[in-house]
């Protein structure tokens, strides 16, 4: 599946998943029938939570792409290869798992 279709599905994915922030680290916790379900967690790294965030903005993959660019020290390319990564995992950490 495309990364632009991954994060078109992703935007859904706030009110099944409660973000908690540990210094830099994001822990994403599966929310079930509005409980956390603390055995199901994620752990995401600064870049990770920063993509995160992106896309429970609302954003479209070239406008993460380029603020990934604007925020790290990062070319193009690479931006690119670890944003589609990065949403190929979510995704199937909370969609394709669901």
């Amino acid at each position: 599946m495309d990364s632009t279709k991954q994060i078109s599905e992703l935007h859904n994915i706030k009110d099944f998943f409660l973000p908690n922030y540990v210094g830099n680290e994001l822990i994403l916790i599966q929310l079930h029938n509005n409980v956390a379900n603390f055995n199901k967690y994620l752990i995401i790294n600064d870049l990770g939570g920063f993509i995160f965030e992106q896309i429970m903005s609302g954003k479209s993959y070239d406008a993460i792409v380029f603020a990934i660019l604007t925020n790290y020290e990062i070319d193009d390319t690479q931006a690119r290869q670890d944003l589609s990564a990065f949403i190929d995992q979510l995704y199937q950490y909370t969609i394709g798992h669901a």
